[in-house]
């Protein structure tokens, strides 16, 4: 049964049978329990800690923080690792075009439970994400059993085969079209196909940049219609914010998962090359392929359709990694592929802001 009420925040309450036909929790302790889905205004609601999972439906929440976060250099790779990093994002890169006629992409996402052990270089960093922003969370707010981190990459090429792939515009003349990311929420799909018009959202979108081209990431301040909105009337409210994000490798970003968010290359192509800038070497090999690590916090529940990543898949990644627990092992040989830096999440990034005047021209050549 799917229940919602109106009290000062909304709240609905999936309410699943008790496991092997045990009995409800005694009568004068009814209420949610351990497996129950508690929503809060479209995230899994929090726990109030010190209560037998209470659900916080009230007051402010610890996480998010920000509506959007960023930091230039909140992840150092090593060089050495790089190259095969980038490797094993196109080795586990499933996304594809959605299907003519299907709502959402056909691309397959994973999950790594949040008391699971990394078994490969991807997923020990999906791992430090997830663990990086929940660190301040007053132990009982989320339950590690029913906690992790969906995750994915994208590798997003401009110049296929050294040309851009041209398509007919509606005017009949060729243009070139950049691979991009268009705009969408982040949610649990598999839940909203079950209980249809309920989006379900992770506490935290995160995107980590593993190169410095492509288009940049646009997150808009416009979060997705509540439950009571079947007309989608809230979306017509205009926005009046928005944050732009270029890529750049260790560039590491946060934001409210709620929010509309993409990559749109047509209205945001990559940066160029400055006019006139001579390369630094002859001949040198011109990067174009935007490499990305999505990680989405997903805190008192599990994505229904996104999965572990395939052991098959897992042992092809190409990248060295050691479980260190936080302390490298004995072997000096070994080197991490990547150093969370001291950044502090908590603290409101410096951020340049531009005031923008509407335009009457449309790249996109339409009405």
């Amino acid at each position: 049964d799917i229940m919602s009420s109106k009290a000062s925040n909304e709240e609905s309450v999936t309410k699943k049978p008790p496991a092997n036909n045990e009995p409800d929790d005694k009568e004068d302790d009814k209420g949610p329990g351990e497996t129950d889905l508690v929503m809060r205004e479209g995230f899994p609601a929090l726990r109030i800690p010190g209560t037998k999972w209470k659900p916080m439906v009230d007051g402010e929440e610890p996480i998010p923080r920000h509506q959007f976060w960023a930091g230039d250099d909140a992840i150092q790779f090593n060089p050495d690792n790089l190259e095969t990093l980038r490797e094993d994002c196109k080795t586990v890169f499933t996304a594809r075009d959605k299907p003519d006629g299907q709502a959402y992409s056909a691309g397959q996402t994973f999950f790594l439970p949040a008391k699971m052990k990394p078994r490969c270089a991807l997923e020990g960093l999906v791992k430090e994400i997830f663990e990086q922003h929940t660190a301040h969370l007053e132990k009982g707010t989320f339950s590690l059993e029913h906690s992790g981190a969906e995750w994915w990459t994208l590798v997003l090429d401009s110049e296929k085969d050294e040309k851009p792939q041209p398509k007919k515009g509606d005017d009949g003349d060729d243009e070139s079209e950049e691979d991009e990311v268009g705009l969408h929420f982040d949610a649990d799909y598999e839940l909203e196909e079950q209980a249809s018009n309920i989006l379900l959202h992770p506490r935290l979108a995160t995107v980590t940049y593993i190169s410095n081209h492509g288009a940049p990431t646009l997150v808009l301040s416009q979060k997705s219609p509540p439950m009571d909105d079947v007309k989608k009337k809230t979306l017509e409210k205009g926005i009046d914010k928005a944050w732009l994000s270029h890529p750049k490798v260790g560039k590491h970003i946060a934001f409210d998962g709620r929010l509309l968010h993409g990559a749109p290359a047509l209205y945001f192509p990559s940066r160029k090359q400055s006019e006139g800038e001579e390369p630094k070497a002859k001949r040198q090999k011109v990067e174009t392929v935007r490499y990305t690590l999505l990680v989405n916090i997903w805190l008192n529940h599990w994505v229904l359709d996104a999965a572990l990543l395939d052991e098959e898949v897992c042992s092809q990644l190409k990248t060295p990694w050691e479980e260190t627990g936080g302390n490298l092992k004995g072997d000096d040989s070994y080197k991490p592929p990547f150093v969370w830096n001291n950044v502090d999440l908590g603290k409101a990034p410096a951020i340049e802001t531009q005031k923008l005047a509407p335009s009457t021209v449309d790249p996109a050549g339409e009405d």
